[in-house]
């Protein structure tokens, strides 16, 4: 893994669930009972679902209930189809209550043929008022996902065999009258089901017990939880550039809440998971690929005097300090790594001079589980030893994570998570674990031993509807878990990717889990960093949003606008971090903002933002406690938001979205311009492997060391604000221009220089940035009062003396000739 998300690739596939086990036909059910009064209570009834089949496979005349099952045949009319979506729920109303002692779902399997796959889980429930249920059993595919002939599977719960899951009941028989199956759907492949029975009798048969209804809810924060709300995953594996080496710089803005000078202002993550994927031989921690080697690689790396943990720790108290709080700690959750059921050649970790063997056809099932347990119990006390012996001032090991994402389909599987766990809770920690969105059997966590879990929806990596966060969060509750935040470097430079960071945040606030729920955050490698150190306005927007929601104060629709600043200073005075005199004159301040700006007039909008900024960040007024230090800093990002748009884009759009150009000199062949990178609002963040980049190199030859950029609008427009974003890196040599020439043009012959711009000074980190010449900011040369030109062609021109990245352009104004526009003379 890179940046993206370990289970990303794997969600698009349906062969996900691997196993020896054999995949047999099922047979179709015919019920055994024992008793004959026992009946199928919903034979013909009719029924509700929660979503309706698809159009070619429609649910004519109540199928599910009608007796006919489907044969190997998909065409089969019998058959129901599903496709994509949320969990299907069928409801029935029995009439009455009545006793249930089995209840079957059948389900059809054609895969790769026809892309039809059984269901991962199955759950049965039971209601007195259809509004609130009690689970009689959760039930996981035993016939897996995985390619071969036609087949079907009976799912089912029987109360003599399973008895019931929900409510601590001791009970054999449900009474109820409401019945609801549930059965959740992959995110590509259909899903076919053809008949639901429910077997019992009429009235209270002996032993029949009514199931207590839960209330399905995340998992709160709390012990379970080792105390920790926010969990932020620091990966520190082997990864490419070093970013799986953290260093305390890296780590401050990840743990505490920094402002626009990268001062901590407040606490950010209560808890800190580190955990690898790579090694440096390329084997994975996570799939179970590592062996000894492998493992005390990453321990060394991590607990080395300099190593990942005592950068944490260094980071804490440096934040620590400037808090105030010298004796805070960080909650500490550390990997356990998959210890792989294939392996043979471990290592030797019990010093008999054998290496571990974890390969059942090896050395047999019982013994493969007998050295998979040794080598945990040797992971356990590397680590337990370790964290003595470093004694970290402020940091604290309060729990350990299980890497693998979904508990193994192979028998021992569950044996091994119990035993891991067993071993776990004798070191007074908690365990945790994070499965992905198809992880198989999540739902029995805690039969297992876990104590904190967060789901991963897997929405952000795409591929699946916009409908899944719903659906992952009443899986979660359903199942009693929490849910993970997933969003990666790509937001920083692709719009989709910020919209799903935004749509979980929103979801968050939606299902409640912002106020209620523990929270894990997959972040890539350094996506959190690079927001809370980022200039940009918009990206420093998404960093404050994650501290509001990790704090329970994110609300949705809060774009930067004066309404939402000035609800902002409401909230905050209503929980007293802005004191309340103080605050009406903020809002004082804002309605002369709204004024102006209903006046059309931004540029003293800026002025008097500007000002507003300044007296909240006033020294005196801090000294006093009239507004906190993060509520500043927050405030402080929606102006500087608010300010980029009034002093820059005031209603003008990008003229230039889409346009070709021309260059006088074609990149580098290595960064090439596939025709219309530098105009088609795609940004390259600041990788400069990334396509989005085009390089130009420098030349030995004179007449080689510049570049033109040449863009014809098509008419004359309205230009108030051009600007070109550009990359500097020092590592690869790469370099902002010394200084970048604008220049526009009525007729492409005759041209006249707006601007010439330096760059800011190059930093040691890798930064992207726009150099820009802007009408309201800058002026029109020698048109006082003007701030806007009149033109159709836009001509760029910088120096290349060294590498030179550039990926946009941006032409602001608007179509036609706008009051105030000017035509230039011709530069002599």
């Amino acid at each position: 893994m890179t940046l993206n998300k370990k289970w990303g690739s794997v969600l698009l596939t349906a062969v996900l669930l691997i196993s020896s086990i054999s995949a047999v036909q099922a047979k179709s059910p015919a019920p055994a009972v024992e008793d004959t009064q026992f009946r199928n209570l919903a034979a013909g009834l009719p029924y509700e679902w929660s979503e309706e089949p698809e159009a070619s496979h429609p649910d004519g005349d109540y199928k599910l209930t009608d007796g006919k099952y489907g044969t190997l045949d998909m065409n089969d009319p019998a058959w129901v189809g599903h496709l994509r979506g949320k969990t299907r729920e069928v409801v029935f109303d029995l009439g009455e209550e009545k006793s249930i002692g089995k209840i079957t779902a059948h389900f059809f399997q054609d895969y790769p043929t026809n892309s039809i796959l059984v269901p991962l889980t199955v759950s049965m429930y039971v209601s007195d008022d259809k509004e609130h249920w009690g689970l009689l059993s959760h039930n996981a595919t035993q016939l897996l996902w995985g390619e071969g002939p036609p087949r079907q599977e009976n799912f089912e719960w029987d109360g003599s065999r399973d008895g019931i899951k929900g409510g601590n009941t001791d009970g054999k028989l449900a009474y109820a009258r409401y019945v609801k199956v549930t059965f959740t759907m992959h995110p590509s492949q259909w899903e076919y089901i053809d008949e639901i029975e429910i077997i019992g009798t009429d009235g209270k048969a002996q032993g029949a017990v009514k199931v207590p209804a839960e209330q399905p809810r995340f998992l709160e924060p709390g012990e379970a939880t080792a105390g920790i709300r926010n969990l932020n995953l620091l990966y520190n594996g082997q990864y490419a550039d070093g970013l799986g080496d953290w260093n305390k710089e890296r780590i401050i803005p990840n743990i505490s809440y920094v402002n626009q000078d990268g001062e901590p202002v407040d606490w950010l993550f209560d808890g800190i998971l580190y955990l690898g994927l790579a090694s440096p031989a390329g084997r994975d921690f996570g799939v179970g690929q590592t062996i000894l080697e492998d493992w005390n690689w990453y321990l060394d790396k991590t607990f080395a005097a300099a190593g990942d943990m005592q950068q944490l720790n260094e980071a804490t108290v440096e934040v620590g300090a400037k808090l105030d709080q010298p004796d805070h700690k960080m909650k500490v959750v550390l990997m356990i790594p998959n210890p792989g059921e294939y392996v043979n050649d471990f290592g030797d970790v019990d010093g008999d001079g054998v290496s571990e063997s974890f390969n059942d056809s090896v050395v047999g099932k019982e013994k493969a589980l007998e050295n998979r347990i040794k080598a945990m119990q040797w992971w356990l006390d590397q680590v337990r030893h370790r964290w003595q012996e470093a004694n970290y001032s402020n940091l604290e090991l309060v729990g350990m994570y299980w890497l693998e994402e979904q508990i193994s389909t192979s028998e021992t599987g569950p044996d091994l998570v119990k035993a891991v766990s067993d071993k776990v809770h004798d070191m007074n920690l908690k365990f945790f674990w994070i499965p992905h969105s198809l992880a198989y059997k999540s739902f029995m966590w805690k039969e297992v031993g876990f104590d904190a879990v967060a789901l991963q929806p897997n929405y952000f990596f795409g591929g699946m509807d916009s409908d899944r966060l719903e659906d992952a969060a009443n899986l979660a509750k359903q199942y009693g878990m929490s849910i993970e935040l997933e969003f990666d470097d790509r937001m920083l430079t692709e719009s989709v990717f910020r919209d799903r960071y935004i749509e979980y945040l929103n979801s968050g606030v939606d299902a409640g889990l912002m106020q209620n729920g523990f929270r894990a955050y997959y972040q890539g490698n350094n996506a959190v960093y690079n927001l809370g150190v980022s200039k940009d306005p918009s990206l420093r927007l998404m960093y404050d949003w994650l501290y509001q929601f990790l704090n329970g104060t994110y609300t949705i629709d809060s774009s930067p606008t004066p309404e939402t600043m000035e609800e902002l200073v409401r909230s905050y005075v209503a929980s007293n971090e802005i004191n309340s005199v103080f605050g009406n004159e903020l809002l004082y301040r804002m309605q002369n903002i709204k004024l102006l700006l209903e006046q059309n007039n931004p540029k003293d909008a800026v002025t008097y933002m500007q000002d507003f900024l300044a007296h909240i960040h006033d020294p005196a007024v801090q000294a006093q406690g009239l507004i906190s230090a993060p509520v500043a800093t927050v405030l402080d990002t929606y102006a500087q938001v608010l300010m980029e748009i009034w002093s820059d884009d005031w209603g003008l759009g990008n003229l230039a979205q889409g346009l070709s150009y021309t260059i006088s000199r074609s990149p580098n062949s290595n960064y090439p311009d596939s025709g219309n990178e530098l105009t088609n609002g795609l940004f390259g963040g600041t990788d400069f492997s990334n396509e989005q980049w085009q390089g130009h190199a420098g030349s030995a030859y004179p007449e080689e060391r510049s570049r033109t950029i040449t863009l014809d609008l098509g008419r004359n427009k309205s230009i108030g604000s051009i600007r070109a974003h550009f990359l500097q890196d020092q590592g690869p040599g790469i370099y902002f221009p010394q200084n970048v020439d604008f220049s526009v043009s009525t007729n492409g012959q005759t041209w006249s220089t707006l601007a010439t711009v330096s760059p800011p000074p190059a930093l040691d980190a890798a930064s992207a940035e726009f150099v820009r010449w802007s009408g309201s900011a800058d002026g029109v040369p020698g048109k006082a009062g003007a701030d806007k030109v009149y033109a159709r062609y836009v001509k760029i021109e910088f120096p290349v003396n060294v590498w030179v990245f550039l990926d946009e352009i941006e032409v602001l104004g608007i179509d036609g000739k706008a009051n105030g526009a000017v035509v230039l003379p011709p530069t002599p």
